[in-house]
């Protein structure tokens, strides 16, 4: 009896002490970076995991001294995660692939802003290149700024073209393209006083913006305050580009519409043209039959020269809008005068035919 109790003893022991020795599971970023709704926290704080993905940012951009890259996921595993290391590290260069195993952590600053998602390492092994890039970046998500403003959003590589909404207070300046102004954040030290398009921007300017989703949020639960982070603070500037004014500028609303009925419960779409006098007011929204208000597409500055927009049947939070009759109303604001001009158009979301 006491040598099986022995045998129950040792083989326990056995257990603990491989335990630790066993390897971590392998996770997509996207289920690393899901989160709970009570805190905004990841399903796996605290826990260690392997992810496997493509570098964004290159280390050296946001902290000279320390690991602090951003990589996604690999094929549909389109997420973007922070990682981060008080060891430098080497050899490493934007569209690498690479292999990481760590600690799944909320970083939630002295102050109380968070959290952002990381995986941190101490052993400089726990990071592999498993196979060296072109030196370039893989494609960022275009976005709205509407649509940067959500959790599954955080740590994406995403392009926004969108109006300054603001005047820069310190580093930053607030961006919108009719769908929600979101804040545009430098947070490396010599991006907002070396790049002349930076500088140059002001209230009205229709820009282009790269860069990484971040989060900088008071209060728990952690689902709110969102901004993109350009990502280069050296030459050439292509995080933060500023488009010039299209010419064949509009004197009031000018509104067409490529087809007057689609059906989008198949996958048609109809393609929207507009133009509004550049500077002022727009407002782009769909009625219904009886004139109430179904949707709207666009709330914002308008910028220069003619624009268009493919629309599929939803509304400004993806709701399927009924079949029947609808009318598209452009209102435009003269900058110069205030005065309002409007266009309207009619069109019917229909149905397949069985």
């Amino acid at each position: 009896m006491k040598s099986l109790v022995s045998i129950i003893c040792f083989a326990i022991l056995l257990a603990l002490i491989a335990a630790p020795l066993q390897s971590p599971r392998a996770e997509t970023i996207c289920q690393v970076q899901d989160w709970e709704p009570a805190t905004g926290f990841s399903p796996y704080e605290g826990q260690t995991v392997e992810v496997t993905g493509y570098v964004t940012v290159g280390p050296g951009i946001f902290q000279e001294m320390y690991t602090s890259i951003y990589v996604v996921g690999v094929g549909a595993d389109d997420c973007g995660i922070n990682v981060f290391s008080f060891e430098p590290a080497t050899g490493l260069e934007l569209g690498d692939k690479i292999r990481v195993t760590g600690l799944v952590e909320e970083y939630v600053s002295t102050s109380g802003y968070g959290a952002v998602t990381e995986i941190t390492f101490t052993d400089p092994s726990a990071l592999v290149i498993v196979e060296k890039g072109d030196g370039t970046s893989p494609p960022p998500v275009h976005m709205s700024t509407g649509g940067v403003s959500h959790e599954s959003n955080e740590g994406k590589l995403v392009t926004v073209t969108a109006v300054v909404v603001s005047a820069f207070v310190g580093r930053d300046f607030m961006i919108d393209d009719g769908t929600g102004a979101i804040e545009v954040f430098d947070r490396g030290e010599n991006f907002y006083t070396s790049d002349p398009v930076w500088l140059s921007l002001s209230y009205g300017d229709e820009v282009v913006i790269t860069g990484i989703v971040s989060q900088s949020d008071p209060d728990m639960p952690y689902l709110s305050e969102y901004s993109i982070m350009p990502r280069s603070p050296e030459p050439p500037y292509n995080d933060v580009v500023k488009r010039e004014c299209i010419p064949g500028g509009s004197s009031g609303a000018e509104l067409k519409v490529s087809s007057g009925i689609f059906a989008p419960s198949i996958g048609e779409t109809v393609t929207i043209e507009y133009n509004c006098p550049h500077g002022g007011r727009m407002q782009l929204r769909i009625f219904d039959g009886s004139g109430r208000l179904s949707a709207t597409l666009f709330d914002g500055l308008s910028v220069c020269g003619e624009r268009t927009m493919v629309w599929d049947g939803r509304n400004e939070v993806w709701e399927a809008l009924p079949v029947g009759l609808y009318l598209i109303t452009l209102t435009c604001e003269d900058p110069e005068t205030g005065n309002e001009s409007m266009e309207t158009v009619p069109i019917v979301i229909g149905r397949e035919l069985r």
